[in-house]
């Protein structure tokens, strides 16, 4: 069954508010951490459509490890590759084995957005933001090759929104 993850942006009063009028659906409040002022909601899901008036939406394509939910730090990488390097990429990362056994390391997601094939977002989720600091700095880091202008290549980091004042 295909999964998607929708996602929406504003305020924390407004987001909130989304949230409470919809009790029966899991939407995730998260709080950028390059900016406290930046929130978003999140929800998985299988439902195509999205609850939120302006949602930008992914199919997940594939997955690692404890994927029943989404929870901890996440760190989200956002590639732009042509044709042929995404389906390549894709395929690469369907057949890697991702070190589940990594510490801290709960779960990646390669997304796919449903408005532009071209744009992918590997999602990777962690128990601590330090695990995932430890893990990208390690020599094997798959996604090193594509830290070049031509990928378009940038991250954000978001903690649930309860935590987001604890040092992770």
């Amino acid at each position: 069954m295909t999964e998607y993850l929708h996602v929406t942006f504003g305020s924390r009063t407004v987001l909130q508010e989304v949230r409470n009028k919809n009790l029966e659906r899991e939407l995730l409040l998260m709080n950028d951490e390059s900016d406290p002022e930046k929130y978003e909601l999140l929800e998985k899901t299988t439902d195509k459509n999205s609850v939120f008036t302006v949602p930008v939406s992914y199919e997940i394509i594939s997955s690692h490890g404890d994927t029943d939910e989404l929870r901890g730090w996440m760190s989200f990488t956002f590639i732009t590759l042509n044709d042929l390097e995404r389906d390549n990429f894709i395929r690469r990362y369907k057949s890697t084995s991702i070190d589940t056994e990594a510490p801290g390391f709960i779960s990646s997601y390669i997304l796919q957005s449903t408005t532009n094939s071209h744009e992918l977002v590997i999602l990777s989720t962690w128990r601590l933001k330090k695990n995932w600091t430890d893990w990208q700095s390690s020599t094997n880091f798959p996604l090193r090759r594509y830290e070049h202008s031509q990928y378009n290549l940038h991250r954000k980091q978001l903690s649930f929104t309860a935590l987001a004042k604890q040092s992770l």
